[in-house]
């Protein structure tokens, strides 16, 4: 695997979620490195944040010096989808990770309300 896991996912998780979902643990870890880093190169972790923050109503959930953890929008996820060629089941995967991070993180409910989707971004990147 070329491109390291962000710490703020579990390496257990990841290998659950892969279990569960059919997919790979390495793939599904590397898709989970390239999501944060494309955050991170654009826009940048810090100003997507802020124009969720503008756009959508209360989006934060938490904030650590390393983590956002945020509750958006499941159309958000579509885009990431889309810009990273990712299929289904991998998506899919992603989507399960996030939520698992930021319930265990937060103290949230396990599951984002109708038509939204949890996300953690690393901002140590």
């Amino acid at each position: 695997m070329g491109t390291e896991l962000p710490s703020l996912f579990d390496r257990s998780t990841v290998e659950t979620v892969a279990h569960e979902h059919g997919t790979d643990a390495g793939s599904l870890a590397e898709t989970l490195a390239t999501h944060q880093q494309s955050v991170e190169r654009l826009p940048g972790v810090e100003n997507i944040v802020y124009e969720w923050r503008k756009q959508y109503e209360n989006p934060l959930v938490a904030r650590t010096g390393s983590a956002y953890y945020l509750v958006v929008p499941q159309a958000i996820w579509t885009e990431f989808a889309e810009a990273l060629d990712l299929e289904a089941e991998v998506l899919d995967a992603v989507i399960e990770t996030h939520r698992r991070v930021v319930a265990t993180a937060c103290n949230v409910a396990s599951s984002p309300p109708e038509g939204q989707a949890y996300i953690a971004l690393d901002r140590t990147l």
